[in-house]
């Protein structure tokens, strides 16, 4: 089984910020990139993404547009070097959809389905054989309200059921795993190699872990980065780890009796090949982090 850590959501570089967290209660708002130009289906804008009032203490409105202009004190978004939008206005690419968020009300007006898309990595998932029985954790920046501490958390998963290679494949799916606004979900971007990934029913069935999700809190368990500084790059990580980790800076491992540091790189999926301490860290994961499902919302 390969393990991809794989990197998703804003930065300082798309977006122009990290994401939200509350440190106290590990609540948190996980912000997806920009939009940048016509590649993927443009059709989820961030004014279309509802969330819960209240979710995050300081920061106020209803929709994802909203908690950014509170969050930024500002409406001017980050496109890409030299290019802004207003948050009001842009698309989102809103990648990996893992079912319906904690901090998102299901409006139903944009379904939030169950897939995840790759076109730029998918060579190097193509040639680590990234497909069934595979797991994604999927991380990204957060920064605290109110504080600069900030990190790289792992905030959801999912286990690859299968690998959609064509958009006449596709389409078969799209009632199943609600693709309709998927951004991958767009026959143009198969015209190059694109990959969506779909999940499978379970990840854990004996822990009632579904194949994909979103945990609820952010937690020490769930930080990758060794401390929460100006430097979230840098991963303090499980042994099992060491020298097993595709896309990070390879001369700069190094190993202590129980866990191993490394300077990560600019890359998006990180693979790893998973012996069995990995696969008990792994269920360790969710024994110790409460997972989301709707039924929980409030």
């Amino acid at each position: 089984m390969n393990l991809i850590l794989s990197r998703k959501g804003m930065d300082s570089g798309s977006g122009g910020s990290f994401s939200p967290y509350d440190s106290e209660t590990g609540r948190y708002i996980w912000f997806p990139i920009p939009e940048r130009n016509n590649k993927y289906a443009h059709t989820i804008r961030y004014q279309d993404v509802s969330v819960k009032e209240g979710y995050l203490p300081g920061l106020t409105g209803t929709t994802l547009s909203d908690i950014y202009e509170t969050w930024k004190k500002k409406s001017k978004l980050k496109l890409k070097k030299k290019e802004f939008g207003n948050v009001y206005d842009s698309y989102t690419h809103f990648d990996p959809m893992l079912g319906t968020a904690p901090w998102i009300v299901d409006t139903n007006s944009k379904t939030i389905g169950r897939a995840f898309g790759q076109t730029n990595a998918a060579p190097h998932l193509q040639k680590k054989q990234v497909g069934k029985g595979d797991v994604f954790l999927f991380f990204g920046g957060f920064e605290a309200i109110g504080s600069k501490e900030k990190g790289h958390f792992i905030y959801g998963w999912m286990k690859v059921k299968h690998r959609i290679e064509t958009f006449e494949e596709a389409l078969p799916k799209l009632e199943e795993f609600g693709l309709q606004h998927h951004p991958h979900m767009y026959e143009k971007t198969f015209q190059k190699l694109n990959y969506i990934f779909l999940p499978d029913e379970w990840l854990f069935e004996d822990l009632g872990i579904p194949g994909c999700g979103y945990f609820s809190e952010l937690s020490s368990s769930l930080c990758l980065s060794a401390a929460l500084t100006n430097k979230p790059g840098t991963w303090e990580l499980p042994s099992f780890f060491h020298k097993n980790l595709s896309q990070v800076h390879q001369k700069t491992w190094e190993l202590g009796k129980e866990r191993c540091t490394v300077s990560t790189g600019i890359g998006q999926e990180f693979v790893a090949s998973c012996p069995k301490e990995g696969e008990q860290w792994l269920r360790n994961l969710f024994t110790e982090n409460p997972i989301y499902t709707p039924s929980h919302q409030k």
